[in-house]
């Protein structure tokens, strides 16, 4: 499962990067709004689930609330995230 969820990040971001920050940025209609507060909050519960499964501190950012203000900083962490998981 871990690989298959590092595969689909994979994917997913390199998709989103060819998308302008506008574009990732505008509100539709999700449940988060955009593209990115949908990865943000992917992010966030990735690092939840992450946290329970070894018994650490989660310091969360408030629902909603985005944990990486750019798209480069979440393209940049998600792998480490992935990495920590598998």
């Amino acid at each position: 499962m871990a690989d298959y969820n590092t595969w689909v990040n994979e994917r997913l971001y390199s998709l989103c990067a060819g998308m302008t920050d506008e574009e990732r940025r505008c509100d539709r209609g999700a449940f988060f709004g955009s593209i990115h507060g949908t990865l943000n909050h992917i992010m966030v519960l990735d690092l939840m689930f992450l946290a329970r499964f070894t018994g650490d501190e989660a310091d969360m950012p408030g629902f909603g609330d985005d944990l990486f203000e750019t798209f480069e900083m979440l393209h940049q962490e998600r792998p480490l995230l992935d990495s920590r998981i598998r």
